[in-house]
């Protein structure tokens, strides 16, 4: 483990936990061992740690913008961080062979559905990443909801608002015998992840 990474997410607990006042639920629903996938709204800049110390029993690799990594330093950090940059005005192949070694190798993967930040906290269009990575691999997807991000740092603001908090859900896992349904599906992996959103979603209701 990079110390980097163990330094980003031991402040990333003290913030979630003791700024925020986080909650976390249903954890126990990661796999301790072996490749798995999760499946992530994006709401702030707060959401990659939150979420990754948030994982207590291992370590979590990210996909990221590219444009996260421009300088060198910048690079240092975040590859020190487990983050795989991603080109999103062209289809990166290279982003995704290497999600797809790193789960070969029983590494655990999060990745953001919707591609992107919301700009207003409601949840955006998934695009087909994440359902090509879980058709490909067949590994479970555990869906994971985070809230009150949104209300800390939305898109365009400078400085956190420390008067809010934020909950962290993690679901059930989906495993591939859930979405095998889609298999003869011209448009697979888009509908493979419309289904992992909607299971984000569906969350919100299961710990009322």
């Amino acid at each position: 483990m990079h110390p980097i990474y163990r330094i980003v997410v031991f402040c990333a607990k003290v913030l979630f936990r003791e700024l925020f006042d986080g909650d976390i639920y249903g954890d126990e629903n990661i796999p301790r061992k072996g490749p798995c996938i999760l499946a992530c709204n994006h709401l702030s800049f707060f959401d990659p740690p939150f979420i990754g110390g948030s994982v207590p029993h291992r370590e979590v690799y990210s996909i990221a913008r590219s444009s996260l990594f421009r300088t060198k330093f910048r690079n240092w950090l975040f590859r020190g961080m487990n983050c795989i940059p991603l080109n999103r005005s062209s289809g990166d192949i290279g982003a995704i062979k290497s999600a797809l070694r790193l789960l070969n190798d029983g590494k655990c993967i999060m990745i953001y559905p919707e591609g992107k930040r919301s700009d207003d906290g409601l949840p955006g269009e998934p695009q087909a990443g994440v359902g090509l990575l879980a058709c490909k691999t067949g590994v479970p997807i555990v869906p994971c909801k985070i809230s009150g991000t949104y209300e800390i740092m939305p898109r365009g603001c400078t400085f956190p608002d420390w008067t809010q908090s934020a909950t962290i859900i993690f679901g059930k896992p989906i495993h591939r015998s859930e979405y095998d349904i889609f298999q003869k599906s011209h448009d697979r992996y888009r509908l493979v992840a419309k289904k992992i959103m909607d299971e984000i979603f569906f969350l919100k209701n299961t710990h009322a």
